[in-house]
């Protein structure tokens, strides 16, 4: 079973194909809201390294306020991507690539 850097690996490779749904959705299927925080955590990082341009993640609420700390936040900032609490995302995450425009 790959480890959560590896899994994030290839959710940032995914997301480079331009095939991929935007937003990509991910499943937490049987994460606790730490690990599905830690796993979100690798994927924005691996964006980034990529220059995988993420505009933001809908997150299950319980996820968002591992990620933040506190029980009331709405949102969270993650090495510069916002992350947004919504009920409608429970038990899964959902990533939109900022869109590029390529040419003219």
């Amino acid at each position: 079973m790959a480890g959560m850097r590896e899994m994030a690996l290839g959710i940032a490779s995914a997301l480079r194909v331009d095939a991929a749904p935007n937003p990509l959705p991910v499943e937490l299927w049987g994460y606790a809201p730490e690990d599905a925080a830690q796993l979100l955590r690798y994927i924005v990082d691996e964006c980034r390294d990529a220059g995988i341009a993420v505009e933001r993640v809908a997150a299950d609420p319980l996820v968002v306020q591992e990620l933040s700390g506190t029980k009331t936040e709405s949102g969270v900032v993650c090495a510069g991507v916002m992350i947004i609490a919504d009920s409608a995302c429970e038990g899964r995450f959902s990533i939109y690539r900022a869109h590029i425009r390529r040419g003219p």
